[in-house]
């Protein structure tokens, strides 16, 4: 008994050494000669939304980001990143949203729409999938590829919202998606209302701001020859009951007849 429990102990230290190897000392000894842009050399490039940022939000920014001027800007720029980012991770926004665009693949369309991959759908402009270039640089170590396309891929999601739209999105999701099943997020704000975004608010911002800022061009998402869809009518929603104090309903005890029994 004692021999196998040396055994299984070994064996599972082992096994713990071989994917320590293939998972993480692998992978950085592959890109270990791959040139990496930096932090400090990416944030030069500040993107035109994050002075937008601080223009339509002047007292919340200076709280953020004190001393944050002209030549301070791209030192700014990269502190709101990483704190974007780790908010971004904190949250689990990678679960439902990837950071890599697919091309279609024409033997497998997509069911319902007939349209495939995300080219079709948010990169029309790019007419390009995601390239090993894209991620070589600070911001995108490690990877956010995601899991699972539960919201669109926002690997260039820069320019494509403005900043309201982005914080309005954040607090309340449906106001600007109406069909979206994103939580609320309204930690990222110092006020009730919406209307005062704290550090992580405009640092999420700037992030997805980023997010695909080294491309320019930007078209509106659009989907060419899509099947035609019947959409249901309200009258074809299946009807719900509402509960008043009496102990009936809106419409009358027996507004629904068989109805109520087939729930």
């Amino acid at each position: 008994m004692e021999r196998f429990n040396f055994v299984f102990v070994v064996a599972g230290l082992g096994c713990f050494a071989l994917a320590f190897v293939i998972q993480a000392v692998l992978p950085m000894a592959q890109y270990s000669g791959v040139e990496v842009v930096t932090m400090e050399q990416l944030s030069q490039d500040v993107p035109y939304q994050f002075e937008q940022l601080a223009e339509d939000y002047p007292t919340e920014f200076a709280a953020a980001f004190p001393d944050a001027d002209f030549p301070t800007m791209p030192e700014k720029f990269a502190e709101a990143l990483k704190t974007g980012k780790g908010s971004y991770v904190a949250e689990a926004c990678w679960h439902c949203h990837t950071q890599q665009i697919r091309r279609r693949d024409p033997n497998k369309p997509n069911e319902v729409s007939g349209v495939g991959g995300d080219i079709q759908r948010w990169a029309s402009d790019t007419a390009s999938e995601s390239i090993p270039a894209e991620y070589f640089n600070e911001m995108n170590y490690p990877h956010l590829f995601g899991t699972r396309r539960v919201g669109p891929d926002l690997f260039r999601e820069s320019g494509r919202h403005s900043n309201d739209w982005h914080l309005a999105h954040f607090w309340n999701p449906r106001e600007t998606s109406p069909y979206s099943v994103m939580p609320s997020y309204r930690w990222f704000f110092d006020d009730d209302q919406g209307l005062i975004p704290n550090k992580r608010g405009l640092s999420i911002v700037a992030y997805m701001q980023w997010l695909g800022s080294w491309h320019t061009q930007f078209a509106p998402t659009k989907y060419d020859n899509l099947p035609d869809v019947t959409f249901f009518d309200e009258t074809d929603y299946p009807e719900v009951l509402i509960e008043v104090d009496d102990g009936g309903d809106e419409y009358g005890d027996d507004a629904y007849g068989d109805a109520e029994e087939d729930y």
